[in-house]
């Protein structure tokens, strides 16, 4: 089985971040500002614009993308950038995987679990009140 953290770093946060920036490319952010602010380099900048990286609509679980929307506005006030949004993607990583919204990606990327049967994510990503997104508290 194949580690739920690759699996994360490869499926899952990119296709947070790749939404995040498409959320701040519509709002007409500077991809200059965009970079500083995600960590992200102007050519992945590119590359996620393009439909190249995060191939994954996160955005079709409401939660997510009313969170995603709430940090694209955060980002754009100049309230958040930075380490700061690394922790929030990363704890809606974390969300995404302890909610099982990625079982269904994670079975056809790998095949190597049963999403009915497989516990693994809510098991080693417990939702805490730092990680819950603001509109599930």
């Amino acid at each position: 089985m194949k580690s739920v953290f690759e699996f994360a770093a490869k499926h899952i946060e990119p296709s947070l971040k790749r939404a995040l920036i498409l959320k701040l490319l519509s709002k007409n952010v500077n991809r200059t500002y965009i970079a500083k602010c995600t960590g992200v380099s102007p050519a992945l900048i590119t590359r996620y614009a393009k439909g190249e990286r995060g191939l994954h609509d996160l955005t079709a679980i409401r939660e997510i993308d009313e969170a995603l929307k709430e940090l694209s506005d955060k980002i754009t006030n100049g309230e958040m950038c930075g380490s700061e949004v690394y922790i929030r993607i990363a704890e809606l990583t974390m969300y995404v995987l302890s909610k099982k919204f990625a079982c269904g990606i994670h079975y056809l990327a790998t095949r190597d679990i049963d999403p009915l049967k497989c516990n693994i994510c809510p098991s080693i990503f417990k939702i805490s009140p730092q990680v819950k997104t603001n509109n599930n508290d």
